[in-house]
């Protein structure tokens, strides 16, 4: 299992690589002096909506699992009974 891995891969997809990029023109214009209060706070911003976005992901996914695993219950009991 030798695949080789894209530069989008190796940074976990579409929405990570533009938080990294996003994050590094915040970084580097703070470096640079060149940042205002907005700048420097939209680095705070960048980190929550990115956190929040897979924790919304992930549950959704558990949620939908936990239907899923519902109606099997539900559909078990149903041709048990009959």
């Amino acid at each position: 299992m030798n695949e080789k891995k894209t530069l989008l891969e190796q940074l976990g997809g579409r929405k990570a690589m533009g938080f990294y990029a996003s994050l590094l023109a915040c970084f580097s214009l703070a470096v640079m002096g060149k940042a205002e209060t907005e700048i420097l706070g939209l680095i705070d911003t960048l980190y929550l909506v990115f956190a929040g976005a897979n924790v919304a992901v992930k549950r959704t996914e558990a949620i939908a699992q936990k239907a899923i695993e519902k109606q099997q219950i539900k559909t078990e009991k149903e041709e048990a009974l009959s």
